[in-house]
């Protein structure tokens, strides 16, 4: 180009950066250490992030940052057991109780995991993070990915909308994004939350032939959000997408190659476990 700007792929300098469950290939997913890690990442750089989170309920009712419907995957108690218990059945008292960290065999092998490493973190703990890295300079955005089903299937956009409002979040420059692989969770919160950027995510070509034959019927500025896999076997997903006029982000990246294939091809956003790794490739 000629304002000297480096061009990697179709809209390379315009490229989001979403942090999967935070750094979590070098620190325990979506603990404290991992978004901290990835927010890092985006200062060493002076690039924007996003913070990408799973939220569901706890027992009582607050929105906790947890991949899995279940804690046994991520959770050990005191003596170091796997907890077999619904993040829905745990309180939040119980769940600052646990290790989140533990579980990281291969960290745990060569180092101690500090406490930040194994904290258990809510929505709104997260908010307060990206705020504060915000007042310090660092331009941070979260993509907040609802799961579902959950129990109060129908209530966890409400939530996670309420949330947002509390904090003045809720337009398209407010550096949030809402993804969900559940469609009548991306209607929900864009009647709820009409301008917020939204993102309906799937690892089947066939869910974005529905969207093209109106089968799923999405508001046009809704990006798509597909998984590597997916876009290596179908490169041509990229075009596509962006022919129907909207944006094509890809989950989760990690391979130096793999993240470079992405961005030649043209992807919009890229989610990766490693985000310093996407910087690199951008740089």
């Amino acid at each position: 180009m000629g304002d000297g700007t480096e061009v990697v792929g179709r809209m390379s300098p315009m490229v989001q950066v979403f942090a999967h469950r935070g750094a979590s290939g070098p620190h325990p997913e979506m603990t404290r250490a991992a978004f901290d890690a990835a927010v890092a990442a985006a200062r060493r750089v002076g690039r924007p992030i996003g913070l990408e989170c799973d939220v569901h309920f706890t027992a009582d009712r607050v929105l906790g940052c947890l991949h899995d419907i279940n804690v046994a995957r991520t959770g050990r108690d005191a003596d170091g057991s796997r907890v077999e218990a619904a993040l829905a059945d745990l309180t939040v008292d119980q769940l600052r109780g646990l290790d989140f960290g533990a579980w990281r065999d291969d960290l745990a092998a060569t180092r101690e995991l500090a406490a930040a490493e194994r904290e258990f973190m809510t929505l709104a703990d997260l908010f307060d993070l990206v705020a504060a890295a915000r007042a310090d300079g660092v331009e941070v955005g979260v993509a907040i990915e609802t799961k579902h089903p959950v129990p109060r299937d129908a209530e966890v956009e409400a939530a996670v909308a309420a949330l947002l409002t509390e904090r003045g979040w809720t337009g398209p420059d407010s550096g949030i994004r809402m993804i969900t692989f559940d469609h009548a969770g991306v209607e929900r919160m864009a009647a709820l939350l009409p301008e917020l950027p939204l993102t309906f995510l799937f690892d089947r070509i066939e869910r974005w032939q529905q969207v093209e034959d109106g089968t799923i019927a999405l508001r046009p500025d809704i990006a798509i959000g597909v998984g590597g896999r997916t876009l290596r076997a179908h490169p041509e997903l990229v075009e596509q997408v962006h022919r129907a006029g909207r944006e094509c982000h890809v989950w989760t990246v990690n391979e130096p190659d793999d993240i470079r294939t992405a961005l030649d091809l043209g992807v919009d956003a890229v989610t990766s476990d490693h985000p310093d790794r996407v910087f690199a490739a951008l740089a």
